[in-house]
């Protein structure tokens, strides 16, 4: 099976440049575990978890689910600190469209994000509220509305083996941001040396630290446009990487992606998977 047959492969050297806005900058959230939490978590997860490995291979546990909350992409920067993202919106606003199969038909039909948008500000409209009462009210204004959606955000989380031990003790959240009604998983990271990438449809963002303090503090969006249609969870942006010709790569699954270029080029693949490919 040819896969370059099934995903169009979409070359955007200069993707519609949004705003560059401040990255959310928040206190840092660090967690520490002395030797001895560590150790004691690390033997309850070993015995408590049979893997049988071939010849040749042995498996250590590097992280303890305390430092490393319910991960979903994973990168690694040249000084060997493990970075990972983290979803908060499964539970209240992202949804799985097996959940919701009154919306299957309506959900097929949009074309671009904004389509997506003005569906849930309808579907969630400030009259509908009482109907809507399943909808956490996470803004706590006694209103069930898509202005509730935009409370959960996206995280990333940073892991360091401080005494070099072979084991991380410490975990930082660098970044806590991403929270528009439309906001999907972060489900795509790259971690370069002087900045990062983000894939939270529907932007594939670009983050910086200007001030140097170990988190960033600007950010830019370098392609807009991804996750289409209210789909099936884990279909969303992924797989981002650097290629060998200094361009990011990434992906989306079949909830589609509708980009205009800078040039006003117009690519519409709103019912395909797609690879994209953009300058930095």
């Amino acid at each position: 099976m040819n896969l370059f047959k099934l995903l169009p492969v979409l070359t955007v050297f200069a993707i519609f440049q949004s705003c560059t806005p401040k990255a959310e900058k928040v206190p840092l959230l660090v967690i520490h575990e002395d030797k001895e939490t560590l150790d004691a978590r690390r033997s309850e997860i070993v015995n408590s978890t049979p893997i049988k490995l071939a010849d040749g291979l042995k498996l250590d546990l590097w992280a303890t689910d305390s430092l490393a909350p319910d991960p979903i992409a994973i990168s690694i920067d040249d000084q060997g600190r493990v970075y990972l993202t983290r979803t908060n919106r499964q539970k209240h606003s992202e949804f799985d469209i097996r959940g919701f199969r009154d919306w299957m038909t309506p959900s097929i039909s949009f074309q671009s994000v904004e389509d997506r948008r003005n569906f849930l500000h309808t579907t969630f409209a400030t009259e509908n509220s009482e109907k809507n009462n399943w909808l956490a009210d996470l803004n706590q204004d006694s209103i069930h509305d898509w202005r509730d959606l935009t409370v959960e955000k996206e995280e990333v989380w940073r892991l360091e083996d401080t005494d070099n031990d072979g084991m991380a003790d410490i975990s930082t959240r660098i970044v806590n941001d991403f929270n528009d009604e439309i906001t999907d998983v972060a489900g795509a990271l790259l971690v370069r040396k002087n900045d990062m990438f983000i894939g939270v449809g529907p932007d594939m963002w670009r983050l910086t630290d200007s001030d140097k303090d170990g988190a960033p503090d600007k950010k830019e969006s370098i392609a807009h446009g991804f996750a289409v249609h209210i789909g099936f969870g884990g279909h969303g942006m992924s797989g981002v990487i650097e290629g060998l010709d200094g361009k990011i790569y990434w992906g989306i699954g079949d909830i589609g992606a509708n980009l205009t270029t800078v040039d006003g080029r117009n690519l519409s693949y709103p019912n395909q998977g797609v690879i994209v490919r953009s300058n930095p």
